[in-house]
């Protein structure tokens, strides 16, 4: 009688390959998300937020970066009826997110994928001959609304609205370089909505715009093309700089369900057909105070020069925002769940500058570390000894980091009792979770 040895269990070695897939794509992924702030829940509160979070399963996109993609369609697909007013300012409901991610783990593309097949279904028209890329010049971008010399004023009114979608900001920051280059300056015009007319040689006259710009950009090529002088001429706070990361390692998705992704866009094209009749939107009596309460917030300047202004414009931004969340519910006023929305999205935004602002690459690697601990964290010692190997420099700069990922929610400081419950309690620096969105 042949005798065989046993065999291992074969669905036994592939149960274990999973897990093994598993443990290592959520490790990479905690890594890639590691340099991120967290992000309040109440961003996804909204009608968009919503339609986020049905489609972000099958995404491996951070969802903010979603949420903020179809944020700046809807604001320039609604047109300039929709408004809000700060002062004597009238305000379009543009908002231009500079979505800031690392190149291979960012998935920033994957974030325009995953909004554009909604996008595309909700209006093709509007896909094909409004969303166009390649900002190249002041002049190039005013050309699009000038007016003919021979223009009939009886025709229909002209299409203003305009997405530009850059996902190389990097090469338009550098064209913005060169002298005599006026894309900077045309640009703080747009953001307005308003008069993109140039007195060059080849002068244009284009009183009216509606430009919206979604960016895509790495953090390391961000801080190097932009200078003291970019951030003095007011170009960059137009923007809204949004961090993002992988989001889950989903290596045999093929995307949302295309029934879903149908059902979503004529939703989402319906609202923007009503909300693109309304006018000025003022806030609800009932948010009133909460207003209140956000113009002393975004008007308090707490933060490093650099992100100051960066995010000086975060008042009008958030009132943009929730602007647009009321007119695709259809609502003539604000309410306190739009405004909730919205400042949640803008405190993401200044929390995401003040993290392309530090070393995230190092204040990365040692939330890393700090994570790797777990709950038992990591005390003041380990880090000076295990992380910094007693290097009085490094000790230093830790501790700069240390500061910066406390202000921002990242890593809680508390007190480990010692075994013998005696004694003088150690500090200890223990990681906070980021949930999905942030």
């Amino acid at each position: 009688m042949l005798v065989t040895s046993p065999q291992p269990d074969r669905r036994l070695r592939v149960v274990d390959a999973a897990e093994s897939f598993e443990a290592r794509a959520a490790a990479a992924v905690a890594r890639a998300r590691a340099w991120l702030p967290p992000v309040d829940e109440s961003v996804f509160d909204c009608y968009l937020g919503h339609v986020v979070e049905q489609v972000e399963p099958t995404s491996e996109a951070d969802p903010v970066a979603i949420l903020a993609s179809l944020i700046c369609f809807a604001g320039v697909h609604l047109g300039r009826d929709p408004h809000v007013r700060a002062g004597d300012d009238r305000h379009p409901l543009l908002v231009w997110p500079l979505i800031i991610g690392h190149t291979n783990d960012g998935k920033k593309g994957s974030s325009w994928s995953a909004a554009k097949r909604i996008i595309a279904e909700a209006d093709l028209d509007f896909t094909t001959a409004n969303i166009k890329s390649g900002l190249t010049s002041g002049e190039g971008l005013a050309q699009r609304f000038a007016l003919a010399d021979d223009a009939d004023p009886d025709a229909p009114p002209r299409d203003l609205r305009l997405l530009a979608f850059e996902n190389e900001w990097g090469g338009v920051m550098a064209k913005m370089k060169r002298e005599g280059n006026s894309l900077a300056h045309i640009l703080r015009a747009a953001w307005e909505g308003g008069d993109l007319s140039t007195l060059t040689v080849s002068a244009r006259i284009a009183p009216e715009s509606h430009v919206g710009i979604l960016a895509h950009i790495t953090p390391g090529e961000f801080r190097s093309k932009l200078s003291d002088a970019d951030m003095a001429g007011g170009t960059y706070n137009r923007f809204l700089p949004l961090a993002v990361a992988w989001s889950k390692a989903l290596p045999d998705s093929t995307g949302a369900d295309p029934g879903l992704v149908l059902s979503l866009a004529a939703g989402l094209a319906d609202r923007l057909d009503s909300g693109g009749r309304l006018g000025a939107l003022e806030i609800a009596e009932d948010a009133r105070e909460q207003w209140r309460e956000l113009y002393l917030e975004f008007n308090t300047d707490t933060h490093h020069p650099k992100v100051s202004q960066f995010v000086s414009r975060a008042l009008p931004y958030c009132k943009r925002i929730a602007g647009i969340h009321a007119a695709l519910d259809g609502a003539t006023a604000i309410t306190a769940r739009h405004l909730s929305a919205a400042a949640a999205l803008v405190r993401y935004s200044i929390d995401s500058a003040r993290a392309v602002f530090t070393n995230d690459q190092e204040a990365g690697k040692l939330l890393a570390w700090i994570a790797e601990a777990g709950p038992a964290g990591r005390t003041r010692d380990e880090i000076r000894v295990s992380y910094c190997h007693k290097h009085k420099d490094k000790a230093e700069e830790v501790k700069h980091l240390l500061a910066e990922l406390i202000g921002t929610g990242r890593i809680a400081l508390g007190k480990r009792p010692t075994a013998s419950g005696k004694g003088r309690a150690p500090e200890i620096y223990t990681a906070v979770q980021v949930p999905r969105g942030g």
